[in-house]
């Protein structure tokens, strides 16, 4: 199983391919413990537990002082905050004395995805996803029966509020062939790398969950809204794009 470092040594853009992005603003307040999950402009994409020196790639930060992280190797774990050293890089990156290169879910995710609007398959361009202040990302194995209803169902919420929609794919499916799934079904979506999708579903899903499910990220990776697929999700994933993202 790759995980989220190997990935992201092995595809992230060069320097000069990425947008601007700068976050620096030292005249924000400093950041604590308490303060850090609102704070995640300034979360920094790698994160360090000074009592061992393991390091690993923050996949985000959870309520109740918690980070999840991926440590290669040893696997992804939930740590407490106050183990880590994400306060300090987060507050070096407030003050401008640490270089964030992009929004972390943006850089983690942007060099990974394949756009299947585009007349041949091709990649999303990495400036196309920095722009977009959130993610709709969707759980769902292409080759079951569901598939088309929640293609249909989530299809309205498309580009709402400019937040992207994107599929993680379940079960191997060749890009190629998911690409005309997904044009058949009028519904296209970047969607994820046959062969990355799994690495990222066990990443961003908490342990447990069940796919298909459908959860709201912003560009950071702050978890907005997550369910289980149901119909009625529609619901509440509509009403929490228009309380993160609506004017």
């Amino acid at each position: 199983m790759r995980s989220l470092i190997l990935l992201a040594l092995a595809a992230a853009p060069a320097v000069t391919e990425l947008p601007e992005h700068s976050v620096a603003d030292p005249r924000a307040p400093i950041i604590s413990e308490a303060t850090l999950l609102e704070s995640e402009r300034f979360w920094p994409y790698q994160t360090e537990l000074p009592a061992n020196g393991s390091v690993g790639v923050l996949i985000r930060v959870e309520p109740g002082g918690v980070a999840r992280v991926d440590f290669g190797r040893d696997g992804k774990r939930s740590v407490p905050v106050s183990e880590t050293d994400l306060v300090a890089r987060a507050n070096r990156i407030r003050t401008g004395d640490l270089e964030k290169a992009a929004p972390n879910f943006v850089f983690a995710l942007g060099p990974r995805l394949l756009d299947s609007a585009s007349d041949e398959l091709r990649p999303l361009t990495f400036a196309t996803v920095a722009e977009k202040p959130g993610f709709v990302c969707v759980f769902a194995d292409p080759g079951q029966p569901e598939f088309a209803e929640i293609a249909a169902a989530l299809s309205p919420l498309r580009e709402r509020h400019g937040v992207a929609t994107i599929l993680f794919p379940q079960g191997e499916h060749p890009d190629p062939a998911l690409r005309e799934r997904l044009r058949a079904l009028n519904w296209t979506v970047p969607f994820v790398y046959d062969h990355l999708s799994e690495s990222y579903t066990r990443s961003l899903l908490d342990d447990g969950w069940k796919v298909p499910a459908v959860v709201l990220l912003s560009s950071e990776g702050r978890v907005l809204y997550e369910s289980a697929w149901t119909p009625e999700a529609v619901a509440g994933l509509s009403s929490a794009l228009a309380g993160a993202f609506g004017d």
